[in-house]
């Protein structure tokens, strides 16, 4: 499995917009997958955040995850995150988030990140305490119950 950037495979983005919009954005009222697009093509950095990383194999792409800036509005003094994590259903369980996961702390450290967040509808942590995560919170955020997190680098 290879690690690409979104934008070195910008034939993925209606697969990750598709994957994005039917886990998360379908709940945003009047959300769409173009905007999801529109989103996405908005993110096509190289050498900035937010970061978008695919995880590839033989040509097809199996998940995705991105380092972003600011994810939670309500945590201002919070900006470096993991986000947007998604592994294709037919991918799963086979540790390709965890190697996502991996990919974007080594990224986030090369950037000089001391401390990483992440939000998940998992609130007892899920696999990310597994990783060494570890709660600050348990919060309602744009309708839902979240827990954050946080990994010390």
């Amino acid at each position: 499995m290879n690690f690409e950037l979104l934008a070195d495979r910008q034939e993925a983005i209606p697969i990750v917009a598709k994957w994005y919009f039917e886990e998360w954005g379908r709940h945003i009222p009047g959300n769409s997958i173009e905007q999801t697009i529109e989103r996405l093509n908005m993110k096509l950095n190289r050498d900035k955040l937010p970061l978008p990383i695919l995880a590839v194999e033989n040509a097809t792409v199996l998940g995705a995850v991105q380092l972003k800036l600011y994810e939670m509005d309500i945590y201002p003094e919070k900006e470096f995150w993991l986000g947007s994590l998604f592994v294709s259903p037919t991918a799963r369980r086979k540790g390709i988030g965890t190697a996502l996961i991996n990919k974007i702390v080594t990224i986030a450290a090369d950037y000089g990140v001391e401390e990483l967040h992440l939000q998940t509808e998992f609130l007892d942590g899920g696999f990310y305490r597994r990783l060494g995560w570890s709660s600050i919170e348990t919060t309602r955020y744009k309708g839902f119950n979240v827990n954050v997190m946080v990994r010390k680098l």
